[in-house]
């Protein structure tokens, strides 16, 4: 097996690096909010090129899967208020797909899967869209 230019613990703390957090311009954060330590933000001024191209790569794939991830949800809304329509108010999903045609129960079955997963992204990139 050839060896990665990445190194695991570099790898790591990328991972959980939180871009969006700017309460402090100067220092890194955890993705739960607790700022990355001195040893933690060492490591990652130590990130070779390599690591670095990788780290990219590895957003640029999440951003797509977040994009891919909304485009599913937006169908699932679609599909539901397709038969919601039909319904009588207070009407609940168990009604919707009660009415469903086989082809749209078995898009229902193949999105609700993925749209209600706790982790979206990890149930993709496990699960693929099956």
């Amino acid at each position: 097996m050839p060896s990665s230019s990445v190194r695991p613990e570099v790898g790591d703390e990328e991972d959980d690096l939180d871009l969006a957090r700017h309460e402090d311009p100067s220092r890194c954060y955890h993705l739960d909010g607790h700022p990355f330590t001195t040893a933690e933000h060492q490591l990652l001024s130590t990130m070779t090129p390599a690591e670095i191209a990788a780290a990219k790569a590895q957003m640029r794939l999440e951003d797509e899967w977040e994009r891919e991830l909304d485009a599913m949800k937006d169908a699932f809304v679609e599909l539901l208020m397709k038969y919601f329509a039909r319904l009588p108010k207070g009407s609940v999903v168990s009604n919707a797909v009660a009415i469903m045609t086989d082809e749209d129960r078995t898009e229902y079955e193949r999105l609700v899967k993925i749209v209600t997963a706790q982790d979206t992204l990890e149930y993709l990139a496990e699960h693929g869209e099956n």
